[in-house]
Parts: C-alpha cells; structure tokens; sequence
C-alpha cells in the first residue's frame, strides 16, 4: 500500500492513497503518535472517508429512480485507491473520480478531492465533491478519524474526557444494530463535558443533530488541552469506540446519517443527503489542533 507524507516543524502527517485516509498524525518534538494506528483487535482502519452515504443504508440497499443498489456501511470510497494529485510539503491533494464499478454501486458522476494542509501545529482536512453529471446527484459525506485515548501507558480511556466549546442540549440518536431506531436519550445533562467512561458506547456511537458547539477538546485527568477538533457547519457529529476496551475514540462529522428502521430506500429522501446541481462544488472542512 502506498502511503505519502507531509511535514513542518511541529507535525508529521501519513496518507494511504487506498481511500485517501490519513493513517498517523505525530509530533515532530517527541514522536508522540495521536492517530489510532488501525490494531485489526478493535478496529482495522485509521481515519476512513465516508461517501456516497453515512452508516447503513436499510437492507444494504437503496432505491434510485427506477434501481436498485446495493452496498455496504459508509459507502466505497473508503476502499477505493485515490489518484495522488498533488504533494508539496505541508500540502497533499488526492482525487477520486466516477468509473465502472463506481457506476455500477452508485449512479451519478463526481469527483471527489481530499485535500490535506499543515498550517503549524494544526491540520486542516478538505473535502470537495463536484458534479460531474448531466443531473442533480446526491450523496452524504462524512469522516471517521480515530485518536489514541489513552496516549500514555500508565493512563486509561477513562481518565479523559471531551469538552465541548458551549453547554449542549442535544441528545443522542440512539442505534440498533447500527440503524437509527427513533430514540434518544440525553448525555449532556445541560453541559458541556462527556466524561469517556467506560460504558459510554455500550448503546453503539453517540450520534448528535445540529449542535451548538464548533469544536470540542480532549482534556487528560489534570484538566489538559491535548488536542482541539474543530467541525464548523457540519450537520451530525458521532462519537464511537468500538467497546469499553478499546483505547481510541473516533471524532465523526458528518454531512448524513445512517437509515432508520425499515427506512424508505428512495436515496434521494435519505435523512441529512446532500443535492449538488450540475457543475456545482461542494466543500467541507475539519481540523484538529495539537498542543
């Protein structure tokens, strides 16, 4: 598997071009690895790129026009090479374009940029889809970066917690085997802090609407900063683990969300999709700040 590298004096970033996914984020003063490093034990990958849809779409298949699709959970780009466009120092550009086999699981033409910049201690993740297609296409896009949670080894998952930057009222959607069921349930409790104790994905990932905060920090037992997730203007953020021995926690913004139960398999009405006119670009941006 190929992989690519940019660099400044505070960080050094890895890139797959197998689904453009950023595969290590470390420090340059000390080595320190803060992207969870894909052990297949809990979870196989690193930061996986979700499109042309959000979790499971119902029954592993949807309904576009008069077709009928099939696929698996958060689409294929995550299992798809990229073409390397760009590589400058602090700077990557990677490109997924339609073809054949996109085709085939999805109709519409696009093309799909992952952009990856350095500005100091700070990365910024670009996503930009455009309309390739003589029609409307329509898709959710998403990220699933995951941290290393602890980072020492005397610590535990248990020791952090994520704060966010404002008191929150939004719950949770609650899943069943990883579809939306219609409950949800409140984990804030007016304020601004999710402790990460060890059941808190027992009921899967917690998956919020419409938040109110643009970012949140994860904070070790002492109260300190060691990183800052910025998610400005995305519609849902998730939140998972795989189980309460997991040492990592995903951070997830998402332009989409997976289907409810027994949910309508007409994509285009799918909950959180995005509707791209001909010729028109869609863009997207998070960043992560290490202190």
């Amino acid at each position: 598997m190929s992989q690519f590298f940019i660099e400044n004096n505070f960080l050094k970033v890895g890139i797959n071009q197998v689904g453009a996914e950023f595969a290590s984020l470390q420090s340059v003063e000390d080595g320190t690895e803060y992207l969870w490093q894909a052990d297949p034990k809990f979870w196989g990958r690193h930061s996986c790129i979700l499109f042309p849809y959000i979790g499971k779409v119902w029954d592993d298949k949807f309904q576009i026009g008069e077709k009928t699709y099939h696929g698996k959970q958060h689409g294929f780009a995550r299992n798809m090479p990229f073409e390397k466009v760009l590589l400058e120092k602090e700077k990557a550009i990677f490109q997924l374009k339609h073809n054949k086999k996109t085709l085939d699981e999805y109709p519409y033409k696009f093309s799909l940029l992952m952009k990856y910049v350095l500005e100091k201690n700070q990365l910024h993740i670009i996503y930009e889809v455009e309309n390739l297609d003589d029609q409307p296409i329509y898709f959710s896009l998403g990220a699933h970066p995951g941290f290393n949670v602890p980072l020492k080894k005397n610590e535990k998952r248990s020791d952090y917690s994520l704060e966010f930057e404002k008191a929150e009222s939004a719950e949770t959607l609650e899943i069943t085997d990883g579809y939306l069921d219609g409950n949800s349930r409140d984990v804030f409790d007016g304020k601004n802090t999710i402790p990460i104790t060890d059941d808190l994905f027992d009921k899967d990932a917690l998956v919020f609407k419409h938040l109110d905060s643009n970012f949140l920090h994860l904070k070790n037992s002492a109260g300190e900063k060691i990183w800052t997730f910025t998610f400005e203007d995305f519609s849902y953020l998730g939140i998972w683990s795989q189980n309460q021995e997991s040492p990592f926690v995903c951070i997830e913004p998402w332009f989409g969300v997976a289907d409810e139960l027994n949910a309508s398999w007409d994509f285009r009405k799918k909950e959180g999709v995005v509707e791209l006119g001909v010729g028109k670009k869609f863009s997207c941006k998070h960043s992560v700040v290490i202190y």
